[in-house]
């Protein structure tokens, strides 16, 4: 057998050799490639339904937290805070108070002087042109609403801090409402004192 005759059969086992190895390879990946798109798609329908199911779990918990309010509250602007306090029919402006009313809030307290052993009412003026979210409890009817013993105030943080630290006192507050076009202020601060007389109560 001469060198050309080697060649040439050298030349079509490899080509034989050649296509068998490719037809092997392709078969393999065209098998594989179903296979791994399913396996994308299970993963992919698997991540779907448990974003449902967490979605479907936040809103079963955001409508648990829902409630009917029979006495509903304003909104609380950006950056505000809602607080409440007590207040009897004289000192709420006798039942006048509606949401968005505007207020002066005036708080009452009574010091005493060890040394004399007498008594001193004070009146200060701690918040100026408040909005009334609300007044009553939240589960008020209409009617209800109207006899309020608390009203909810639109406060900054900082009046909150004031406002609940003078919520401590037993003597409480008074409202003053005020005309809705009367944005004045800058009498904050404003305090009176007088020494309660002897036989005076110190209760409200």
């Amino acid at each position: 057998m001469n060198t050309k005759k080697i060649w040439i059969i050298s030349v079509v086992l490899g080509l034989i050799v050649a296509c068998f190895v490719y037809v092997s390879v392709f078969s393999k990946e065209k098998t594989s490639s179903p296979a791994s798109i399913a396996v994308g798609q299970d993963a992919k329908e698997k991540k779907d339904q448990k974003s449902e199911k967490e979605k479907e779990k936040q809103a079963e918990k955001e409508l648990a937290l829902l409630r009917e309010f029979s006495n509903p509250i304003e909104d609380v602007s950006t950056g505000k805070r809602a607080i409440s306090i007590k207040v009897e029919s004289q000192q709420g402006v006798s039942g006048f108070i509606t949401p968005n009313s505007m207020v002066d809030v005036i708080a009452y307290e009574t010091t005493k002087d060890d040394a004399t052993k007498k008594e001193f009412k004070s009146a200060i003026l701690v918040l100026e042109n408040v909005k009334i979210l609300s007044s009553g409890k939240s589960s008020d009817n209409k009617e209800t609403a109207l006899q309020y013993e608390t009203v909810t105030l639109e406060v900054t943080p900082e009046q909150g801090v004031v406002i609940s630290l003078a919520a401590q006192d037993k003597d409480g507050f008074y409202l003053m409402l005020r005309n809705s076009k009367d944005n004045e202020t800058g009498k904050s601060g404003i305090k009176q004192t007088r020494e309660v007389i002897k036989g005076e109560g110190t209760e409200q």
